[in-house]
Parts: structure tokens; C-alpha cells; sequence
């Protein structure tokens, strides 16, 4: 079919939607669409929009069929005959391999996401459109709520974010967060286009199914205004650590983080507690922020610690001394792992090393004999911070790129600092605290936000 015009009765705010969205300079847009009534209106939706703009990138479907269903590969067919008849390219990306008895529902999100992020790069697109709705925001901010508990963080109540950066380069967009499912279905009656159900979408085993059916319909405004709330505190609150951090941090090397404890004392409880939460997470190599409980009791530590205490908890030291608090990665359960020609892998949580060279290398930590080089041709090398930071061993010899020149490394090797806590899954509501993040450790500034206001939704 070709896209049917929108009759005069429509009252769709396009603009409203898609115009925030940075679009300049694209190539070409991914979007995902399962065949389902939210992903199939935010393709029709964006079809309309282009009509409206004398340039527009190429736009791209991506399905992404999991496998899970008998009627999967069906619906997926079905989208690209839509596709077909509107003019624009669509591919089917299949989830292979053996799906796990457990944490299904996680792993395909996992998949979902990993195929979209390779289905953008061979597109040359950086931005992935989805179709969340803003039933899906409160289905996941009651689902949320339902979850935490007393050591938890309020943070994930903020709601799904309008965006979200994966692995470092491409924008996951959920530009219908403020829609209902029932206003895109309509729009998609009007337009005579039909989709097609997931039956696990009703099926009551799935806790998601079982919130959507507990939600009355005027509870709606009450819960929207109470996600915009939780949104609210979380970016104030990032932004206030973001302004802090520098004043009363300094990492060294990437592998220790010095604290001011004088400036330290002057932030509001609050601030120094997410502060050393992402400290922790940093500095241990951790792809999430400690719990509450791990919070309290190192900051206990900083404000109360003897000179010379140390403090092991959450994959770190913390350690102080007379002029300050030092916080760096414990020596303890770091792996040692091979990394063939062509490999790259994550080392510890904190380092990426790929290997484009033609031997194979290991990564370790430098341990006690590696120390005892540095500290022969060093002056000044903090010890227990050096002890867990990479080693590369190839052929024998050992190198400490923490402290050479990375130029001395072995050809076609590229070790990078990685930040689990951003690098994978960025969201958007904690942009400002990456980037204050990547400053610190001296690594490449995140991918620019793709819309122009944070908190549209």
C-alpha cells in the first residue's frame, strides 16, 4: 500500500513529535518496527513528516524477529510488504543461538538493542527511532516503583529517558513518549493500516501484562505528573554533582581518584552521596551504581577514617591519608584474559584493549613483579593503585600503559579506559554527569545529545 494522506480531522501534532529531534546531517534514520500498533504509526508518523521537510535522511526499517513465536518470521514479512509499498528499505535481523531458561525478557531487550546498533552503523545512521509510548512510561515507572526497596536508588523511577546513547554511538530516540497506544491506533484506523498482536501481550505470566492491566484510566495524569517529578530530582540532582565533582576529585592515571576532603565537606549530603556512588562504579569497573547501603558506609569512612585507614568495599579501596582520600580498584578477582589478532574485549570493567596486531597478547593486572619495574626507572608510584592497574604481556615482556607512552605499546594495539556505567548504555538524563565523567578521566567526549530539549518528555 502507499501511505494514505492524512485527513483534515487529524490532529497529530507532527512537528510536536519529530522537530526537537536533530536530524541535520544524517545520513539515514533507523527505525525499529515489530509489526505491533506503536511501531507501525511512529513509521507512518514519520513518513507524514518527511513529506513536510525539503531534505530528510533515508529512512530505514530494521524488525527485529526473536524467534520466540511461530508467527514471528509472518509478522516480519509483514512489515516489509508495508514497507515495500511506502518506498523505503527494511530488513529482518533474526536473534540466533540458544535463548536462556531465564531472564528472557532481558536478554532479547539485550539482543534488540545490539542488533538495532548494528543495523545503524551498516545504515551510516546514528540515530534509532522506537516506538514507546507513554503507556510503556507508566507500565516501567510502576514496575519500577513495585521493585524498589529501602537500599535502592529512586533514580530508575525517573521513567524511560527521551533518549539514550548505545555503546558510544548511536541515539536510541523515543520520540511518542507522550502519546497513548490507543490515540497511534486510531491514527493507524484512519489510515486503514492494520497491525498485528503479540499474544505474551496479554498473557498475565509477564509482569509487564499484569501492570497494564492494573492501570485505571485516571490514574494516568497523576502518574505522568509523578515521572516528570522523578525526572526532574534526577537531573538536578546530576547536575549538582556535575558542578561538584571537579572541585573536589582529581583522578590520576584513570586508576585512582584523589578526594579534597576540605571541599568535599561542603557538598549537601545528597551530592556526596551519588558522587561516591559513581565514584565506586568508575574506579571499580562496575556497569551500575553500588547500592545505597555501600554509599552510606563509604561516606561514613571519608568523614570519619583515621589516617592511614583503608576501607575495601565495592571492588575498591578507599584509603586515607593526611592530605587527602584516595579511592582506586582492589586488588582482588581481576581477570587475565588472551586476546587473540582481531579480538577486542573489556578488561575489568575499566579498559577496552583490541588487538589489530598479528600475535596474540594478555591482559592482567601489573601485581606485585610489575610494580617492582615501574618503581626501579619511577619515582613516586602509589603502589596499590599501580598493583591493579593493566598490564599487556606479549612475548614475554611486559608493558604498563597506564604509565608509558601508549606509542611504546606493540603494534596495532589500542588499550582505551572504559566506563561501564556509561559506555554501553548511556541515559539521556545522565548525559551532563557522563560528560563531567569522560573530562576526569581524560577520555573522548560522549556522542552530542540528538535532541535539542533534555527534558521534552
Amino acid at each position: 500500500m502507499s501511505v494514505p494522506p492524512i485527513s483534515a480531522e487529524k490532529t497529530i501534532d507532527l512537528n510536536g513529535i519529530f522537530s526537537a529531534i536533530d536530524f541535520e546531517g544524517s545520513r539515514s534514520i533507523v527505525v525499529a518496527v515489530s509489526g505491533g500498533s506503536d511501531s507501525l504509526a511512529l513509521l507512518y508518523l514519520l513518513l507524514e513528516y518527511r513529506k513536510s521537510r525539503p531534505s530528510f535522511p533515508e529512512i530505514v526499517a530494521i524488525t527485529i524477529d526473536h524467534g520466540l513465536r511461530p508467527e514471528s518470521r509472518d509478522e516480519a514479512n509483514y512489515v516489509g510488504e508495508l514497507c515495500q509499498k511506502a518506498g523505503i528499505s527494511h530488513r529482518i535481523l533474526s536473534w540466533h543461538g540458544q535463548k536462556p531458561d531465564t531472564g528472557l525478557s532481558a536478554k532479547a531487550r539485550e539482543i534488540r538493542y545490539k542488533l538495532l546498533c548494528d543495523a545503524a552503523r551498516d545504515a551510516g545512521a546514528g540515530i534509532i527511532l522506537t516506538g514507546h509510548t507513554l503507556d510503556d512510561q507508566v507500565e516501567t515507572f510502576l514496575m519500577r516503583s513495585d521493585r524498589s526497596v529501602a537500599d535502592s536508588s529512586e533514580r530508575g523511577q525517573a521513567g524511560m529517558a527521551l533518549a539514550t546513547l548505545l555503546e558510544r554511538e548511536v541515539w536510541l530516540v523515543r520520540p511518542l513518549l507522550n502519546m497513548r497506544r490507543e490515540e497511534l491506533r486510531d491514527y493507524l484506523r484512519m489510515l486503514g493500516v492494520t497491525w498485528k498482536d503479540d499474544p505474551s501481550n496479554d498473557s498475565l505470566k509477564y509482569e509487564r501484562v499484569r501492570v497494564r492491566k492494573s492501570i485505571q484510566e485516571n490514574d494516568l495524569d497523576e502518574l505522568q505528573s509523578k515521572i516528570k517529578h522523578k525526572a526532574s530530582k534526577r537531573l538536578n540532582l546530576n547536575a549538582e554533582v556535575t558542578t561538584a565533582l571537579p572541585s573536589c576529585v582529581t583522578v590520576l592515571g584513570g586508576i585512582k581518584a584523589q578526594i579534597n576532603r576540605e571541599n568535599w565537606y561542603q557538598q549537601k549530603p545528597g551530592v556526596q552521596e551519588l558522587a561516591v556512588s559513581v565514584l565506586l562504579a568508575i574506579m571499580g569497573g562496575q556497569s551500575f551504581l553500588p547500592s545505597a547501603t555501600s554509599c552510606r558506609k563509604a561516606l561514613k569512612f571519608i568523614e570519619e577514617a583515621d589516617t592511614h585507614s583503608k576501607l575495601s568495599i565495592g571492588r575498591c579501596i578507599i584509603e586515607s591519608r593526611p592530605e587527602n582520600t584516595l579511592l582506586y580498584r582492589e586488588m582482588r578477582s581481576i581477570p587475565t584474559l588472551t586476546v587473540e589478532p582481531g579480538m577486542s574485549v573489556i578488561w575489568d570493567g575499566r579498559y577496552r584493549l583490541t588487538n589489530a596486531g598479528k600475535r596474540s597478547v594478555i591482559i592482567d593486572a601489573c601485581g606485585v613483579q610489575g610494580l617492582a619495574e615501574l618503581k626501579s626507572r619511577m619515582d613516586n608510584v602509589h603502589g596499590p593503585s599501580a598493583q591493579s592497574s593493566p598490564a599487556i604481556v606479549m612475548n614475554g615482556v611486559r608493558h604498563s600503559p597506564v604509565f608509558d607512552d601508549h606509542g611504546k605499546l606493540p603494534e596495532g594495539l589500542i588499550i582505551e579506559r572504559y566506563v561501564g556505567l556509561f559506555d554501553n548504555i548511556l541515559v539521556g538524563y545522565d548525559q551532563l554527569l557522563a560528560q563531567c565523567v569522560a573530562t576526569m578521566l581524560k577520555i573522548p567526549a560522549y556522542k552530542r545529545y540528538p535532541v535539542n530539549q533534555i527534558n521534552k518528555n
